[in-house]
């Protein structure tokens, strides 16, 4: 092949291998753009806000105190919201126990709460103490909260409040639709208020699920007064 037929087809192969290197460098500078720019949307520009924040998972206290409790800042970039800041300011809140937060694009923070569990209520002089199955007075109202059992007791004793609280998770619902309230003087004194002035001598919280279970089946015989202290030998009279 002649020296000038080389030549020329060494520069188009040059030029080949150019405007390759270019097409590229192009595919990448248009990613590179259409990256920083899609960046730019998702933290800074106002597409992609803040607008609405959605609670699930509240009982004890309403979608509007968690938000509140919350403070996740309407209007600002969904990206840059701290879910983590805004879990552990709804956590703080003395009835939540866990706080799950996640964004839902385009605009919506969501707040999903687990709250304690309130076994029974403690009746006070001031209100009502919320306690949870490990003893704990985790709250305070001041009215009744419906559709859970109240007690009489110490507030100052947490063993006995725990002891409370497992006395009153063991009541089944045949029988809880029995009870009025509980009264509990000691940890060895606990007694259960049945409606119409019923009582059954509890004694204390161990074997509490059988003590229900022989309740249960106890408040059908015509008594004014059951003793479940001893499970296996339980009176009425």
């Amino acid at each position: 092949m002649p020296v000038s037929d080389i030549s020329v087809a060494m520069e188009l192969r040059r030029r080949r291998r150019n405007k390759r290197y270019r097409i590229v460098a192009g595919v990448v500078a248009a990613v590179v753009v259409l990256a920083l720019g899609a960046i730019w949307i998702v933290r800074s520009s106002s597409l992609l806000t803040v607008d609405t924040v959605e609670v699930h998972g509240a009982h004890l206290v309403t979608p509007s105190q968690v938000k509140q409790a919350a403070k996740v800042p309407v209007g600002q970039p969904l990206a840059r919201i701290n879910t983590d800041d805004v879990a552990a300011r709804v956590t703080a809140m003395d009835v939540v126990g866990q706080a799950d937060v996640h964004r839902k694009w385009p605009h919506t923070v969501v707040i999903d709460v687990t709250e304690l569990k309130i076994s029974y209520q403690v009746k006070t002089p001031g209100g009502y103490l919320w306690v949870d199955p490990n003893g704990t007075i985790f709250n305070r109202a001041a009215k009744p909260t419906p559709h859970v059992m109240w007690a009489t007791t110490s507030s100052g004793n947490r063993d006995l409040l725990r002891d409370v609280a497992t006395v009153a998770d063991s009541f089944p619902n045949q029988l809880r639709q029995h009870v009025d309230h509980i009264e509990a003087t000691s940890r060895d004194a606990i007694v259960v208020v049945l409606s119409g002035k019923r009582t059954v001598v509890w004694g204390s919280a161990d074997q509490s699920l059988l003590k229900a279970k022989v309740t249960a089946a106890m408040v059908h015989v015509k008594a004014t007064r059951y003793d479940v202290s001893s499970p296996e030998h339980p009176t009425s009279r």
